[in-house]
């Protein structure tokens, strides 16, 4: 079904906005000239058997305008060994000079921004299709070599197009801060299904998405993918590309395109930019009926961007489930952070002021030890307002709170025993240690950067594509 007629003279816009110009065409060409020259050259000198590639969007040309990141690959010759991979970061840093980053996926890289371009150098090994990694990274140039053979020129426009829809409407990247499309995966499905809007118009009627698979006649055991997407990699049949893809990603990519098929706009491409005043943000964090809590982690050495946001998530998530259990009733909950000194924990709850009586549960009445300690506990407890009784087969009594929670109390209480609760050991020691917990409008302090922006997004609580 063809979109909306309004779209086509919409979609060569779009194009014309995101397709890199000539000048950027030049300047890439010119820099990654030089860099595989120069490079080389230094290899060779080390003693080092390797051909320099450049590889990912750049070498497909599915590149975004102003995109300036570059992937120079490494490739080790046949005969080569894992211990030559440090030998190859070691000539990089070399040649590079200082200003280098070591990052780390499977094995160590180095990056370097340089020459107006943010490089990875990335060493990895030649392999042919269907035969055993050495490294993850070793598919790398395989991708190239299939997207190269398979793609059409006019299909590297449609694939920056949904590369766009994807970043407009939030999901692009696979990345554990995002949880969404990789860039590779945007263009199989856009080999799949023909061009953008194939892609949103089949999006758009999926219940319960199909798995994918490019390659006729393969054999992939789909049973033993259990992600919410499956897309087979055309170079390797037991990888889904999908596996970063999140529940909440790929619901969100397909309610947005339904929304497109049925009325296509450049809001999914290029949200509005908002205007946001700190002190509005304050004023509705004082109106709101729901109070926010938020968890403030001072952070001077944070780990490199995957492996903070894993923690994190995995933070919001324990002390959620903390304030759960504490009788709160979280409705929402999201992370922040500026990557470099500050992580910051969203709570939104159904109220701050808690219920004064609450309801405890106690043992089986068949044990009859815990029996006795429960009762010789609260029989004749000053909080206790009701019980001990009886209900179906436990013992339970209504007690007063003792509490007042505030945000020092708050933040003892989440601090508390938050590495059994599931926090990383890292960031609870940073909560004991320095964390604050703020309610509603004692935030203020911390409304810089970019987190009013994030703020006033979490309040709003729908996307920019819905209005």
């Amino acid at each position: 079904m063809p979109l909306p007629e309004p779209w086509s003279q919409l979609k060569k816009t779009v194009i014309a906005e995101v397709k890199p110009s000539p000048r950027e065409y030049g300047e890439i060409d010119q820099f990654i000239a030089k860099t595989k020259r120069e490079l080389s050259t230094a290899l060779a000198g080390k003693g080092i058997e390797a051909d320099v590639e450049i590889h990912g969007s750049v070498a497909r040309d599915t590149w975004l305008r102003g995109q300036r990141d570059i992937d120079v690959f490494i490739i080790l010759r046949h005969g080569a060994s894992r211990r030559d991979l440090l030998a190859v970061n070691e000539a990089v840093k070399g040649f590079v000079g200082e200003g280098w980053v070591e990052a780390y996926a499977e094995h160590p890289y180095v990056k370097k921004a340089m020459g107006g371009f943010d490089v990875e150098f990335i060493p990895c090994f030649r392999i042919e299709a269907g035969k055993r990694l050495v490294s993850a990274v070793d598919r790398s140039p395989l991708h190239t070599g299939y997207l190269l053979d398979h793609m059409t020129q006019e299909q590297r426009d449609e694939v920056r197009l949904l590369k766009m829809f994807a970043r407009g409407i939030g999901v692009y990247g696979a990345e554990i801060r995002v949880g969404g499309f990789s860039g590779y995966l945007c263009e199989l499905l856009v080999l799949a299904f023909g061009s953008f809007d194939g892609v949103v118009t089949e999006a758009a009627q999926w219940g319960d998405p199909p798995a994918i698979q490019l390659v006729k006649g393969a054999k992939a055991n789909l049973e033993k993918f259990k992600e919410p997407l499956v897309v087979i990699d055309p170079v390797d049949e037991n990888r889904n590309v999908a596996s970063a893809v999140t529940e909440t990603a790929l619901w969100t990519f397909v309610a947005a395109a339904r929304a497109f098929a049925n009325r296509p706009d450049e809001k999914f491409f290029t949200p509005p930019i908002r205007k946001v005043s700190p002190q509005k943000l304050l004023s509705e964090l004082k109106e709101r009926s729901a109070d926010v809590l938020f968890v403030v982690i001072p952070d001077e050495e944070p780990p490199v961007p995957d492996t903070l946001w894993g923690q994190l998530y995995r933070a919001e998530k324990a002390l959620g489930r903390a304030l759960g259990d504490r009788g709160f009733r979280v409705f929402r909950s999201a992370s922040w952070s500026d990557e470099g000194e500050r992580h910051i924990l969203v709570y939104e709850v159904e109220s701050i002021a808690l219920p004064p009586i609450v309801k405890r549960v106690g043992p089986p009445v068949k044990l009859v030890k815990d029996s006795e300690n429960f009762i010789g506990t609260y029989l004749d407890a000053p909080e206790r307002v009701s019980g001990p009784g009886v209900e179906g087969g436990k013992w339970w009594v209504e007690v007063k709170r003792r509490h007042t929670f505030t945000g020092v109390t708050l933040r003892d209480m989440l601090a508390m025993g938050c590495e059994e609760l599931g926090v990383p050991k890292r960031l609870a020691e940073m909560l004991r240690e320095s964390g604050t917990v703020l309610i509603n409008d004692e935030i203020e302090g911390h409304m810089r950067g970019e987190f009013p922006l994030f703020l006033d997004g979490f309040l709003r609580g729908r996307p920019d594509w819905l209005g």
